[in-house]
């Protein structure tokens, strides 16, 4: 066996292990990925429906859409914050990348976000959206969504190794995130500043992405694409740079 087939093979079955582990002893089983997001949609639904419901065309869907990349993005990252960690006893014993055990949590969760992607497009139907083939276009901030992901995964599992702090400061900033990703509430109620500052969230651009292709049925502009595929190299960059300058001293610090 070839260096390239056990190590393609080492990851293939840590995505498997990743993804039976979360579900483990649960009687649903990969249900709960859809019956999740459901309950905490009809839960916000009716709490700020009343307020932009009457306001905002398909609020369900606009509503829908936040909570699902939100949901992906705050579950992967601090799902990711302690693999490096943990995964310390594996990685020093056998020969493998410490980077596949980052790449199979982050598979294994977005197997979870596809589920719950399923939900959304039946969510979509109910409320009386036609389906259009430019809804193939989502593929695009989906792709961008998850190397963003990636590259935040990598920077806070190695920044976790030398400060286990980062496992109490990142969930507030995932609430400041999702203050500032415009899920629940419309952004037209913002002064032009914050708006525009919007647009340096690269969550809530994939959000409004969704947002303007399936309730609008608009294909946001060339330069929209641009900006979000440079905000994903730049998450990706500094991801990247910092497991790679960290890398060789985990030993010395797990």
């Amino acid at each position: 066996m070839t260096e390239s087939t056990r190590n393609r093979f080492l990851l293939t079955e840590l995505i498997k292990r990743d993804f039976i582990k979360k579900y483990k002893r649960t009687t649903l089983g990969i249900l709960w990925s859809a019956l999740a997001p459901l309950l905490l949609l009809i839960t916000m639904d009716l709490v700020f429906g009343t307020f932009f419901g009457n306001k905002l065309p398909h609020y369900t869907i606009y509503l829908f859409s936040g909570l699902l990349l939100f949901n992906y993005f705050s579950g992967i990252t601090r799902n990711s914050m302690t693999v490096l960690y943990n995964s310390a006893p594996i990685y020093s014993k056998v020969p493998v990348p410490k980077l596949y055990f980052l790449i199979s949590r982050n598979v294994a969760h977005f197997i979870d976000f596809l589920v719950s992607l399923v939900l959304y497009f039946v969510f979509v139907a109910i409320d009386g959206i036609a389906f259009k083939t430019n809804f193939l276009l989502l593929i695009y901030p989906i792709v961008c969504l998850f190397f963003i992901n990636f590259g935040i995964c990598m920077l806070l599992s190695s920044l976790y190794i030398f400060l286990h702090d980062i496992s109490y400061l990142w969930p507030v900033i995932c609430r400041v995130i999702m203050y500032s990703s415009a899920i629940f509430y419309d952004v037209s109620i913002l002064p032009g500043t914050l708006r525009r500052l919007l647009q340096c969230n690269p969550l809530y651009m994939c959000i409004d992405y969704f947002r303007q292709l399936v309730i609008h049925s608009t294909v946001p502009s060339a330069s929209y694409h641009v900006i979000l595929f440079v905000m994903t190299l730049l998450c990706l960059a500094i991801g990247g740079f910092t497991y790679y300058i960290s890398r060789d001293k985990i030993a010395l610090y797990v």
